[in-house]
Parts: C-alpha cells; sequence; structure tokens
C-alpha cells in the first residue's frame, strides 16, 4: 500500500467560503510569515512564504512550491512516527499558505531563557534527553528536519513531555543516511551553543535521550556527528 502522503493532494487551494479573520503577526523571516488568525471558529495560525525580487520568477515559484510541500510531508510524516507537529487545517498552494493549529506555548528558546540557575542544569538535561528522544524517532522513521533550532520547537502549554517541532520546510526523507542525520545534530548542536549559554547540559541529554531510542543507530549517527564536528573546526580554523 503506498504511504498516504504520495495519495495526498498538494495542489488543493482554497475554496469560496472557507475565509479568516487575520490578528498578529507572530513572526517574519526572510522566507514566510505567520500570523495568528481564526480559521472556522478555530485559533490557528496562517503561514504564507513570499516571492524574492531577486530570484528569477520561474524558480521563486517552484522553490515556494517545493519548500510548502516539503512541509506538509515533514509533518505529516512525523505524526505518523508518534512526534508532536501542528495539525495541517487548509492548504493554498497557488499563494503558498498553511493554515495550521495554533501551538499555545512558548518555544524552547524563551523556555530556556526563564529557566533559573538553580534549576537550569537540571531542566536543560531533562529537555535535552526529551529532545533527543524525539529526534531520534524522526531520523529513525526515514526523516531529517533540516533546520532544527530552539526556535522551530514550541513547549505545548509550557508542558517539555508535549514538544512540538515546526518549520518543515527544509526537512528530507526516505533512506536518509547516518551522515544527514550527523548533519541534522550538528546543525541543532550549532544552534544551541550559539543561542545559549552553558549548554552542557542540554547537550549531553540530547544524546542520552537518542541513544535511548535505538543504540544501532546511535552509534552509526555519533560516529558520523563527530567526523562532521572535525570538518567543521577545520573549516573555523581555516576561515
Amino acid at each position: 500500500m503506498p504511504e498516504i502522503e504520495e495519495e495526498m493532494d498538494f495542489e488543493t487551494t482554497t475554496e469560496e467560503g472557507f475565509g479568516y479573520e487575520l490578528n498578529d503577526i507572530l513572526y517574519q523571516g526572510a522566507e514566510a510569515k505567520v500570523t495568528k488568525c481564526v480559521w472556522l471558529g478555530r485559533e490557528a495560525v496562517i503561514k504564507e512564504r513570499f516571492s524574492k525580487g531577486y530570484r528569477h520568477p520561474t524558480l521563486d515559484t517552484r522553490l515556494n512550491k517545493a519548500r510548502t510541500k516539503q512541509e506538509i510531508r515533514g509533518m505529516w510524516k512525523a505524526r505518523q512516527l508518534g512526534v508532536l507537529v501542528p495539525t495541517v487545517y487548509f492548504i493554498d498552494s497557488e499563494k503558498n499558505q498553511l493554515i495550521l493549529e495554533y501551538i499555545k506555548g512558548p518555544t524552547a528558546k524563551y523556555w530556556i531563557s526563564q529557566l533559573s540557575s538553580d534549576e537550569y542544569d537540571e531542566k536543560m538535561r531533562e529537555f535535552g534527553a526529551v529532545l533527543g528522544a524525539n529526534l531520534a524517532k524522526l531520523h529513525l522513521g526515514g526523516l531529517v528536519h533540516g533546520d532544527l533550532t530552539t526556535s522551530n520547537m514550541i513547549l505545548k502549554n509550557g508542558d517539555m513531555s508535549r514538544l512540538t517541532f515546526i518549520d518543515f520546510g527544509l526537512s528530507s526523507q526516505g533512506k536518509v543516511t547516518p551522515e544527514e542525520k550527523g548533519v541534522d545534530l550538528y546543525v541543532l548542536e550549532r544552534a544551541v551553543v550559539s543561542t545559549h549559554e552553558n549548554s552542557k547540559a542540554l547537550l549531553e541529554g540530547l544524546m542520552e535521550g537518542y541513544k535511548k531510542v535505538n543504540e544501532k543507530q546511535f552509534t552509526a549517527v555519533e560516529k558520523k556527528l563527530e567526523e562532521i564536528r572535525l570538518r567543521g573546526r577545520k573549516r573555523d580554523m581555516i576561515g
């Protein structure tokens, strides 16, 4: 039986009558804008990828459509693997818009910034273990996130056990290699170190949680991660 994601119609466009009421802009980055909205009486967010004037129009359209599809497929696959992601309510492929479930809670980045010094290491290790376990599930199921940062994770209702992943626009899936998994971990590691002071406990917890899910995967990925770290250090030295 083919995977459900291959059967889904990713060319669906917004039908007349399925309107939404826009509220506050929650985030605006280089690639997309996220705005809180009300959709069919539900709290939701609308994510829209916008055109880049410096790109050729054909290339721009192709990239935006591809990343929208990647995001939908990535979230669908993650949900199948038992990892929390926002529900996709509606897709408008013509406007490169997604209407998604609004996840109430702080980003992991903000949550970490609010930790008190007396609980910091303990909570960071605990959070790292939850993060590592979820990431290992994604990798074991053949899904690489591609853009892991603590800004791309939300603690639903402030509960770290309900860690929710967002922003799957750079995700990839299939027969992902230990190298690809190692790069995913390396990107996260660099993002954590550059964003959060004293991140040692989180990173230790991350690897502990990753290992508990599947030791065979951990052994292969850890070896690749060491190689990737070494390449990264060499690049830093050369400049």
